[in-house]
């Protein structure tokens, strides 16, 4: 039987972690690494991308300008570093080496240790995967000895999920965003398809406040990138109560989108509540999209 390799946060990654980011959005792929990068810049770490093109690193980094991170200065002093290694057609074969020097080098500067991200074309990836295979296990024993933490980015959209399944088998786990937030109730999680929210466990008065900064939050990281009609989408499959008061949060979001020429959106919404926000009149509102079960997409 295939074992699923354990989900870790970037927040939760420590020294020696190999972790797998199979990625279904550009999006997601850069938050993932942002938070790892700046996490390392915080914490005394050196940062290393070796993406799979010889691209300037300032482009290759550029992402991370709007997490306030000033690149061309990070990388004038060293502290982020571009390597166009993976872009040679004989870049999977030593790149056991170029971690452990990489990582001696860091220490040698005086950094802390070394985080690097790793992505490589599926065209250099040889015959059934073959030459990727290997070379991620001869990965391992770098973690193991030296001060280094990774993750190896894989393009869903490229690799097969057959192909994939025993990729993420060769490291420690899978990595996935940061949550937004965590209590003994409730989870929020961020999504990437569709991009938007998810919320799982209990909504009460103990957390609504939590709800409503980061819904408030995510409405306006969708109406900055676009121009009319946002859209932010909730996904409350695993939520298992929700309180009034949280309910009305979500009618006054709805409304205040629909000032604007957005929505709020909702799937996977429990029968039980539907049933409240039907029997209230609050399934009617200006938009608020609710998808019902076995339908594609919300209705209005």
């Amino acid at each position: 039987m295939a074992v699923t390799p354990t989900l870790k946060t970037v927040g939760q990654m420590r020294q020696g972690d190999h972790m797998f980011l199979g990625y279904d959005t550009d999006e997601e792929r850069e938050i993932v690494l942002a938070a790892f990068l700046l996490d390392g810049l915080a914490s005394g770490q050196r940062g290393l991308l070796l993406p799979p093109a010889d691209i300037p690193g300032g482009v290759a980094l550029s992402f991370l300008e709007t997490h306030g991170c000033r690149v061309d200065e990070e990388i004038a002093a060293g502290r982020l570093c571009v390597d166009p290694h993976l872009s040679g057609p004989e870049g999977l074969w030593d790149l056991d080496e170029v971690f452990r020097r990489e990582a001696r080098r860091a220490v040698g500067d005086g950094y802390l240790g070394l985080r690097v991200c790793t992505e490589t074309l599926r065209a250099q990836a040889g015959k059934e995967l073959k030459t990727l295979h290997d070379s991620e296990l001869l990965l391992d024993p770098v973690f193991s000895s030296l001060p280094v933490l990774g993750i190896c980015q894989y393009d869903s959209r490229v690799f097969d999920a057959t192909e994939l399944a025993p990729l993420a088998g060769l490291h420690h786990g899978r990595v996935g965003a940061d949550e937004v937030w965590r209590d003994d109730l409730l989870t929020i999680t961020r999504t990437f398809a569709p991009s938007g929210l998810a919320l799982a466990g209990e909504v009460d008065d103990t957390n609504v406040t939590a709800v409503a900064r980061a819904l408030h939050a995510e409405t306006a990281r969708v109406r900055s990138r676009t121009a009319n009609g946002a859209c932010t989408h909730l996904d409350l499959h695993d939520l298992h109560f929700i309180d009034v008061g949280a309910l009305r949060l979500l009618v006054f979001t709805a409304l205040g989108q629909n000032a604007v020429g957005g929505n709020l959106e909702l799937s996977g919404v429990p029968g039980h509540i539907r049933r409240v926000m039907r029997v209230t009149g609050w399934d009617r509102v200006p938009g608020l999209r609710i998808e019902l079960p076995g339908q594609e997409g919300p209705v209005t």
